[in-house]
């Protein structure tokens, strides 16, 4: 949904100029380069609509007209009213572009970093925590649209955005170990990158993002094996129905912990990315 920033020459000047020499002084350690992470997605998003009337606010209402557009559509075609489809895709879709988003840009990330990590030393998986971040931006803004429809629809509660938030972690969690992984193979491979870009897609089409999963009514075994489907219903079920899939739960944190696992080890593996790019 989103391309990759323009902005390497701008936050190039930004940490020559000001940025990196006090990060530099401060004591090295995880908080500092989160830190770094952080300035740097948010740079990257500021730069984008820079010279914008609206800035930031062009991903909140080019996220708004595609679901308003394709959940009418869809709505008529899945046979469900638009009132409870649109709440329904509108949440599905602006998580989902999370997690593609952020695991796709990933895999090309490091590829306009190699100076930074040649010449300045800076750890690699900074870029992949930069560009996770700067899709959490991103999240914060085109978040305002589900929580419109919510607002004028109806479809959720207090209690159920409550009991939601321990799946939301998780999914984020995920996305970021995910993007981590995902990016440290396309980087040292570059075949990776664009299979990682076709099974983003695929999983998008099967996984019940436009479509409610009703319509496989007899064919439950193509949820059961998807593992996207249990990601999203960790959060989705407790907010839009009130109830938490506690099987869709326990395979979640099992994901979570192998991703997590695989993460930890392509971390120990980027202390060689300035061979790779």
């Amino acid at each position: 949904m989103y391309a990759e920033p323009d902005s390497r020459e701008a936050v190039i000047a930004v940490i020559e100029v000001a940025s990196l020499p006090r990060v530099k002084r401060s004591p090295p350690g995880l908080l500092n380069n989160l830190k770094l992470a952080y300035f740097l997605a948010w740079y990257d998003v500021r730069h984008r609509y820079a010279r914008s009337v609206i800035g930031p606010f062009w991903i909140t209402l080019q996220t708004a007209i595609f679901v308003g557009c394709i959940g009418f559509v869809f709505s008529a075609i899945s046979n469900v009213s638009v009132q409870d489809f649109l709440p329904y895709f509108a949440v599905s879709f602006v998580m989902w572009n999370l997690m593609a988003g952020a695991t796709n840009n990933a895999t090309t990330t490091l590829l306009g970093a190699g100076g930074f990590i040649k010449d300045r030393g800076i750890a690699a998986y900074i870029f992949y925590v930069q560009c996770f971040f700067r899709h959490v931006l991103f999240l914060a803004h085109n978040i305002v649209v589900p929580i419109a429809l919510f607002v004028f629809l109806g479809g959720t509660s207090i209690l159920g955005i409550v009991a939601a938030i321990p799946g939301i972690i998780i999914f984020m969690l995920v996305t970021m170990c995910l993007s981590l992984v995902a990016g440290t193979l396309a980087t040292r491979y570059r075949d990776v990158q664009p299979l990682v870009e076709s099974l983003m897609n695929l999983a998008f089409l099967a996984s019940p993002i436009m479509w409610k999963p009703h319509l496989v009514v007899g064919r439950e075994y193509l949820l059961d094996f998807n593992p996207v489907v249990h990601l999203l219903a960790i959060w989705r079920e407790p907010l839009l129905n009130g109830v938490m899939p506690w099987q869709s739960f326990a395979i979640s944190l099992a994901i979570l912990a192998v991703l997590a696992l695989m993460a930890s080890f392509a971390v120990s593996r980027l202390k060689n990315a300035a061979f790779w790019v």
